[in-house]
């Protein structure tokens, strides 16, 4: 399976498939396993607290691995997690990384973090989201601006979409982006807005493997798959 870094215009979408127990992911990395996605997420906000880096390092997959960890306010699944805590953490994990997902609003103060991950070649995803409504698409492309300005090579949002006038904002979004983006929605409607945006541009498409969703509104990575199979790319 050969794999294009985001930042690569191209449908069908990169499927990214998440992963937040344990047990999953080692089976993951058994040199057998064949999980139907391009790239493997790893929450490591949800993994034990008990686990050191060196405990993650070991356990490999052959796919490229996105690093994701997770603060609270952003939905993630560790409590009182310190920010230093957390940058270094993920400064330990780098050697695990193809790509690092950073919430932009935390950019600033993870400068050494962007640094080393820009050093290393990993594609550095700037993400925000928002598990309440759908914000504007003004609101959201200033967010990019910022992201853009600290360096993030791919600007990620993930919405909760209330109902399906909230749809559009999406598409106009993917219009208007500056570069490379990913975006999805969560909730009923979240499974409908990732196969919408993935034939609008959206260069990462995210499901889950093993039994435990990552995120409100998505299946699992493999029917993602399915799905953009029998779909093409809008083209006005």
């Amino acid at each position: 399976m050969k794999f294009h870094r985001p930042d690569q215009r191209s449908y069908p979408p990169l499927v990214v498939g998440s992963v937040s127990d344990w047990d999953t992911w080692r089976s993951l990395c058994d040199p057998g396993a064949q999980p139907d996605c391009d790239v493997i997420e790893l929450r490591v906000d949800a993994l034990p607290e008990t686990l050191s880096a060196d405990d993650i390092l070991a356990q490999r997959p052959a796919l490229p691995v996105l690093l994701t960890l997770r603060h609270e306010a952003e939905g993630g699944r560790r409590r009182n997690w310190a920010e230093a805590d957390r940058i270094r953490l993920a400064l330990d994990l780098l050697p695990l990384a193809t790509l690092l997902d950073w919430e932009i609003a935390r950019l600033k103060g993870a400068e050494e973090l962007v640094s080393e991950a820009k050093a290393r070649g990993i594609t550095l995803i700037g993400s925000g989201h928002d598990f309440r409504f759908t914000p504007a698409v003004s609101t959201l492309l200033a967010l990019e601006d910022r992201g853009r300005k600290a360096g993030i090579d791919v600007a990620k949002f993930a919405f909760r979409i209330n109902c399906a006038e909230d749809l559009p904002v999406g598409c106009e979004l993917l219009e208007a982006a500056r570069g490379p983006m990913a975006l999805m929605g969560m909730g009923e409607l979240g499974p409908t807005s990732r196969l919408l945006y993935a034939q609008m541009g959206s260069c990462l498409i995210y499901g889950y493997l093993g039994n435990t969703p990552a995120a409100p509104g998505q299946w699992p990575a493999a029917e993602f798959r399915r799905a953009l199979g029998m779909l093409s790319a809008f083209d006005d």
